[in-house]
């Protein structure tokens, strides 16, 4: 990734997580905690399902995990405005609840947003982190939240899947990419040449950490490369978290993309006109 205009990071644990407890104990030397970082490692590192990247142009996602009200009353709208769509990764499970000090989403937006044309992702229903939770309750819990997502957009379970907190495994890994076409993650990147759809990069909207320069460095990049950039943000309102961003910012984002002509759609559609089972 492009490092000119970068802002010093915000640092929180993992690089991103939130400490919300499904990532405490991870820093200690304990044989388990080593296999878990061991195991960590090669989920982010190797490609567990390589896919030959080819796109005549650069591709824009713009992709929100939880997902709190904020989104759907700030960015929804500005990329409706703006001609685009987005994707929204629910965990169903928190909705009508906090988490992080957020009010999450309730069933009639949810709705309202695929009625809209915009995508609703998988993210786990109760939002564990998927290298903790043992593989029967895994698969229960992402069933299930396929399931709810199902009826309440009124088609099949969703297509793709974000790792909650970032979190990945091998293990993990191996059973939710079998579920789900395309998964992503935090790692940071834009998607070029070989990619692992089971684990795809992504560029975080946080405002404790891009500027305006930076944005632009990322969207030069994509269009260079003629990548798939897929950002991904938490909150968006005028006093984010460390893992949202204001909507101004946002705007701003969307407003550059718009006036470079890039292709906007999301993680579905892209999949959808690449022909990715």
């Amino acid at each position: 990734m492009p490092q000119s205009g970068l802002k010093k990071r915000h640092q929180s644990i993992g690089g991103g997580m939130t400490d919300n407890g499904a990532d405490r104990g991870m820093r200690s030397n304990s044989p388990q905690e080593i296999l878990y970082g061991f195991s960590r490692k090669i989920g982010r590192h190797v490609h567990f399902r390589p896919y030959s990247l080819k796109l005549d142009e650069a591709v824009v996602a713009f992709t929100f995990d939880d997902f709190p009200v904020s989104c759907y009353q700030n960015a929804a709208p500005a990329l409706e405005d703006a001609g685009m769509r987005g994707t929204f990764y629910l965990a169903s499970g928190l909705m009508g609840r906090y988490e992080n000090g957020q009010l999450i989403v309730d069933e009639a937006m949810v709705r309202d947003l695929s009625d809209k044309g915009h995508e609703i992702g998988g993210h786990t229903h109760d939002h564990v982190n998927v290298q903790r939770t043992p593989l029967s309750d895994l698969k229960e819990d992402v069933r299930r939240n396929d399931r709810i997502i199902s009826e309440i957009v009124g088609h099949s379970k969703p297509v793709s899947f974000a790792y909650p907190f970032g979190m990945i495994s091998v293990m993990s890994k191996l059973t939710l990419m079998n579920r789900y076409p395309v998964l992503r993650g935090i790692k940071v990147g834009t998607n070029h040449g070989i990619i692992d759809l089971a684990h795809l990069q992504a560029q975080e909207l946080y405002d404790c950490s891009q500027d305006s320069g930076s944005i632009d460095a990322m969207l030069d990049d994509a269009q260079r490369r003629k990548g798939w950039l897929i950002f991904y943000t938490h909150d968006v309102r005028p006093d984010p978290t460390n893992i949202g961003c204001t909507p101004r910012f946002f705007s701003e984002v969307v407003e550059k993309v718009r006036k470079r002509g890039m292709k906007v759609e999301t993680v579905i559609d892209t999949v959808n006109r690449l022909g990715i089972a």
